[in-house]
């Protein structure tokens, strides 16, 4: 989980710094100091509605933390059964059937002529003990990272479920909103303050973090891999 880990911390100090922009606007009459081409020094006010267009902007920054901690988390595990060399029959049930689900969906895919060869091509990976091969483009989460998610994922892999996370939802909702164009970034932000933000910002941390250590430790048990 290195890289997971090391890419969480980057994302973490990323957001942490941009809240302590946020905390210097949380107050009353900011002005940006600047020099024009002049060498003349001038103020830029911080008006109240960049402000809230600022907040909504955490939103973003949050979602990205979350879709991107969930990825890379489960890509460390597709990325284990590979260096494990682990083949469809020492696959934990689990994991078989996601592997199976991906397959079937190319098979079914395929035009009349290429049905038989891709079935005979899956046939041949499971006789012949093919190491198994899952990627980043088998997980499908793309704007739709939220608790529930993360607790779907953890019971069709199979790693433990984390408590809470009570404001992914939100989080995701809002991020949706911003990103399809539903809503302005001055509507996302102008009901939330800089306190009820950072309170959202630390239940997502240890939220995934928690979610990171469950997860490292069911690769480090290989729990991927089928009981004998």
């Amino acid at each position: 989980m290195v890289n997971t880990k090391s890419d969480f911390r980057k994302r973490k100090k990323e957001i942490d710094e941009y809240f302590s922009f946020l905390k210097v606007l949380n107050k009353n009459n900011i002005f940006l100091k600047y020099d024009d081409h002049d060498d003349f020094s001038k103020e830029f006010p911080i008006s109240i509605e960049l402000q809230k267009i600022l907040a909504a902007n955490t939103f973003l920054l949050l979602y990205n933390l979350m879709e991107s901690t969930v990825r890379n988390s489960i890509i460390e595990i597709y990325n284990k059964i590979q260096d494990d060399k682990v083949s469809y029959l020492y696959l934990s049930k689990k994991i078989k059937k996601i592997w199976v689900q991906k397959n079937s969906k190319d098979i079914l895919n395929s035009d009349n002529q290429s049905i038989k060869q891709n079935l005979q091509n899956v046939i041949d990976k499971i006789i012949c003990d093919e190491i198994i091969v899952l990627t980043k483009d088998d997980i499908q989460i793309s704007g739709n990272i939220d608790a529930q998610k993360i607790r779907n994922l953890a019971c069709e892999i199979g790693f433990q479920k984390s408590d809470n996370g009570r404001h992914l939802e939100e989080i995701k909702d809002k991020r949706n909103r911003l990103a399809h164009g539903e809503q302005t970034f001055h509507d996302i932000g102008k009901n939330v303050t800089y306190g009820e933000l950072r309170d959202r910002k630390q239940n997502i941390f240890d939220y995934l973090e928690d979610v990171i250590k469950k997860i490292e430790i069911f690769i480090e048990s290989k729990n991927y891999k089928e009981k004998q």
